[in-house]
């Protein structure tokens, strides 16, 4: 009977072909609502609002988009704008709004917006890793088989996008401290570089566990697994640790070509690979599974190269939205101290900054054309998260751009002091891999102890409402005793 379940949950999320691009924006979008509707609330009370209305309002909505609004997300906008647009009209004449003052221009400020982006993110990345195995959860939203997109595949890719967009934070740190040091040698040193090598994989080592813990639990408990999303033994935590490590490896050639040309390098490489090289045929196949490790966990490894160029897009889009006002040359080359290495060029360096808010704008219509071209030319194959091929990459980083872009113009719009900011989204944002780690945990620990088939549409919201409130009480918990867990 276990394997007949077993079987039958796997068939669930098997051989599927996803919805439109045009869709997944207007579902996950919901976020942005909520968002808007947060912002408005606040202000108009004039201080920040209880955790459980911080619930409804910015985890709630992404829980009704994914499940019962599915259909009907039009309806859903109109519930939460509606109040939003009223509390607007209202608050124009109001007292209690509340503008902020604070300065944005200071070097690595805490910007509001990237929070409530990546937070957003994780909680609806998260609802969708538990909600697929229920029947209220959308087929056209779960991942694809090879080809096509939906929801969940793009979340895999913004969760790579936003780990590479924290990372550039203590990039840019390093590069401060070493802009402000008197030692300026910067040639490449062999020891140096065995070094970070040696560090990176420390690092990656956590994560790495992770993925191995998942491996054995999957396989001891005889765990429903989908084999063609990453292969046999290899995990999206697998991905995750080993992300580091290829950084470390290509760090001479990060410290002298920009993170974006270089993912774009990374991928039309690997794009060329796939189509001239016989990679492609050999993921698609489905007879050599078991001819070798590599053909074990092929969709693993082949597609860790694509999700290398989403973290460097990632990291590339750092500068421009954790700082305001950057200068352009030092926001390309994060790893290279131009000051000391070309000292003569500082003069001019105030006449070449460029704001968020501009750099977001020329960014989104960048990648959103760039994207477009890709998609529609027939010299590059289509968008696959199983490949993370190219078009794939682009798609993940033009969403996350746009996104970027849109989460900017509403805390523009609509601005008050950091204090009043989301409790729940700055908790979730802080402990965001934990919060990540204890979804998996919570979706295998129900899954094992119910048949999520067999429940109806209320038993379904209902098991994921409570699943929901868990899985955000945790953070907030982790977060008001002090407590932050970085893997």
């Amino acid at each position: 009977m276990m394997g007949d379940l077993k079987k039958e949950k796997e068939q669930f999320v098997s051989n599927l072909s996803g919805g439109s691009i045009e869709e997944i924006y207007h579902v996950t979008f919901i976020t942005l609502a909520a968002y808007l509707l947060y912002r408005l609330v606040t202000k108009t009370l004039g201080t920040k609002v209880s955790l459980p209305l911080d619930y409804i309002i910015n985890c709630f909505p992404c829980l009704l988009g994914i499940t019962l609004y599915s259909g009907n997300v039009k309806v859903l906008y109109f519930i939460i704008l509606g109040p939003s647009i009223l509390l607007f009209l209202l608050l124009k004449g109001s007292k209690n709004g509340v503008s902020s003052k604070e300065n944005q221009d200071g070097f690595l400020v805490k910007r509001p917006f990237i929070t409530a982006y990546r937070s957003h993110m994780l909680i609806i990345t998260n609802l969708a890793i538990f909600a697929v195995d229920f029947h209220i959860f959308p087929r056209r939203f779960a991942k694809v088989e090879t080809w096509g997109t939906s929801m969940m595949d793009l979340g895999v890719g913004s969760f790579v996008f936003s780990m590479g967009l924290a990372n550039s934070r203590s990039l840019l740190k390093k590069q401060k401290e070493n802009t402000e040091s008197t030692d300026s040698s910067k040639s490449f040193k062999i020891s140096q570089y065995l070094s970070l090598l040696k560090r990176s994989t420390i690092k990656s080592l956590p994560v790495l566990l992770l993925g191995v813990i998942r491996l054995i639990s999957v396989k001891s408990l005889e765990y429903q697994e989908h084999v063609t999303e990453y292969g046999v033994h290899w995990n999206f935590f697998i991905t995750l640790g080993s992300l580091p490590i290829l950084l470390a490896i290509l760090d001479p050639l990060i410290t002298i070509i920009p993170r974006a040309i270089l993912a774009l390098i990374v991928g039309l490489v690997y794009e060329y690979i796939l189509v001239k090289g016989g990679i492609l045929q050999f993921i698609l196949r489905n007879d050599n599974r078991t001819s070798s490790l590599i053909a074990m966990n092929k969709e693993g490894i082949f597609s860790l190269i694509g999700y290398l160029s989403i973290f460097l897009l990632g990291q590339a889009c750092g500068p421009f939205v954790l700082n305001n006002n950057v200068n352009l040359v030092d926001a390309l080359y994060i790893s290279r101290v131009s000051s000391k290495r070309a000292p003569q060029k500082t003069p001019k360096k105030k006449s070449r900054t460029i704001s968020t808010t501009t750099s977001l704008i020329v960014g989104t219509i960048l990648t959103q054309a760039i994207f477009t071209y890709a998609n529609e030319s027939p010299f590059f194959t289509g968008i696959s998260r199983r490949l993370a091929n190219l078009t794939y990459v682009l798609w993940v980083a033009s969403y996350n751009v746009t996104a970027l872009l849109v989460y900017h113009l509403a805390e523009k719009l609509i601005p008050f002091p950091q204090k009043f900011e989301s409790g729940l989204l700055n908790a979730i944002n802080r402990n965001g891999l934990v919060t990540f780690l204890l979804a998996n945990l919570l979706t295998g620990l129900i899954n094992m102890s119910i048949n999520t088939l067999q429940c109806n549409e209320v038993e379904s919201f209902v098991i994921l409402s409570l699943y929901s409130i868990v899985s955000c009480a945790v953070p907030v918990v982790l977060d008001r005793y002090g407590i932050y867990i970085k893997l």
